[in-house]
């Protein structure tokens, strides 16, 4: 039977639909190459293209099946499921495509340089230790999250296959650091992308908050703690883990970060209510509890009286709750854990073993804040080092009153992260067969779901 003029009309209209978006996808490869705008970008473009083509050949056999010549009922419903499909594929593109697109706006280029850069040796630390250590995670070792700007109060990280508000559906390929646009503005308040990096890894290495969660129950139930503090320790341990690997990735300078960001009302710092995290006031103390550990008392001793000349002291309310934060501190850094099992010898590894700070890596951050301090571009430290060297910089000119150097500081810090940054493509390639047959599961569900779920009609 010959086709139907309009069927046979659809079928062309749709055909180049589903050809659009592996075109786009061949651009955006292109500007990977090195010497590229996103060069740096490459190993999280290069999955998002994996997952995304893997959309486009279920679409390309959609389109296939349909036959203009054939049932017109059952055309015109393929035809309807094939354009659905086609809307969830680019819903789902284009929530990364607007964040790389800012990467070729020249007034956020660089600065999202910056915030992809430190991101990347972050995350990087961690998981090159994982591989020192014969870690294996299940989807294999991948790309850096990427970073995107938001209209919001803090940071926030969309870790791997999980959903973000603008995205209904747990569907997410590569990982999302979120900042709030102005924050690119201090470069030493991205000191605040270690936590949101403390979040992917323990996504990425197994899920590991889960099994701390359990850790911290038993060890504060063995020690007598109430059972309504126990709850509260149990949900606040995700945030506490990204907040301790913050430390571990980048010394005291974290906890000044911090305490900068959460510098609010009274009301607000003492407040109890807080689902996920612990409350304002509490944070410093556990990180600073941490700052102790490696042997940095002073450091720590000055970050908790900096905090206490504004906040008071803990009084009723609080006392029950410092006592708890060593061995809490203590399970969460000290607990070997399953997931962290050395692939050949069957030993399981902890985050103190996976990730170290030391008084030489201070010393460094030291000198080199001086140097910033100063307009001299430091040498010799990996990049997150700079950022805590930049912090703690910016700490000294404000002491000193010389708040017109800032500008400078800001300016050498970002010269500084990209100049000690590897050259060319960073972390290239999907990680491993297994990371591609995760993406090809990310790909399938997604189709599956309706498309409301993606707050369309």
């Amino acid at each position: 039977m010959a086709p139907v003029p309009g069927l046979m009309a659809k079928y062309q209209v749709l055909s180049r639909c589903v050809a659009s978006l592996p075109s786009e996808l061949d651009t955006w490869i292109k500007w990977t190459a090195t010497g590229s705008t996103l060069e740096r970008n490459f190993s999280q473009i290069r999955a998002l293209d994996y997952f995304t083509r893997t959309l486009c050949k279920l679409n390309d056999n959609s389109i296939s099946d349909l036959d203009p010549a054939g049932n017109v009922d059952v055309f015109l419903s393929d035809a309807l499921d094939l354009t659905q499909n086609l809307i969830k594929s680019h819903a789902v593109w284009d929530f990364f495509r607007e964040r790389l697109e800012l990467r070729f706006v020249p007034q956020f280029r660089h600065l999202l340089l910056v915030a992809d850069l430190i991101s990347y040796d972050c995350y990087n630390t961690v998981m090159d230790r994982a591989k020192a250590l014969q870690i294996g995670p299940a989807q294999g070792y991948r790309e850096y999250p990427l970073i995107g700007l938001v209209t919001e109060f803090s940071p926030a990280t969309w870790p791997r296959g999980r959903r973000p508000p603008a995205l209904e559906n747990r569907c997410l390929p590569v990982p999302i650091i979120d900042l709030p646009w102005d924050h690119l503005t201090n470069p030493w308040g991205l000191l605040i992308i270690a936590h949101e990096v403390g979040h992917d890894v323990a996504e990425d290495l197994g899920k590991i908050a889960k099994l701390l969660q359990s850790a911290v129950t038993q060890r504060l139930d063995a020690g007598g703690t109430s059972s309504e503090r126990i709850v509260r320790w149990k949900k606040w341990t995700s945030e506490i883990i990204a907040d301790l690997v913050g430390v571990l990735l980048t010394g005291p300078a974290f906890v000044g970060a911090l305490a900068g960001l959460l510098t609010l009302p009274r009301y607000q710092v003492r407040l109890f209510d807080m689902r996920k995290h612990p409350p304002h006031y509490l944070r410093i103390f556990i990180n600073t509890t941490l700052v102790r550990r490696l042997g940095l008392s002073h450091a720590a001793d000055a970050l908790d009286a900096g905090w206490k000349v504004l906040y008071g002291e803990p009084g009723t309310d609080f006392e029950p709750y410092l006592a708890d934060i060593e061995p809490v501190v203590s399970a969460i850094l000290d607990t070997p854990l399953d997931t962290l099992q050395n692939q050949q010898d069957g030993r399981r590894h902890s985050l103190s073993e996976l990730l170290t700070f030391t008084l030489n890596d201070q010393a460094l951050i030291d000198r080199s804040a001086a140097r910033l301090a100063d307009g001299v571009l430091p040498d010799g430290l990996p990049i997150r080092h700079v950022v805590s060297a930049s912090q703690m910089a910016f700490e000294q000119v404000v002491r000193g009153g010389n708040t017109a150097r800032l500008e400078g500081l800001a300016q050498c810090t970002r010269q500084a992260v990209i100049a000690l940054s590897p050259p060319g493509q960073l972390a290239a390639g999907v990680g491993s067969r297994r990371a591609e047959q995760h993406l090809e599961g990310l790909a399938r569900a997604l189709l599956e779901r309706p498309l409301e779920d993606f707050g369309l009609h």
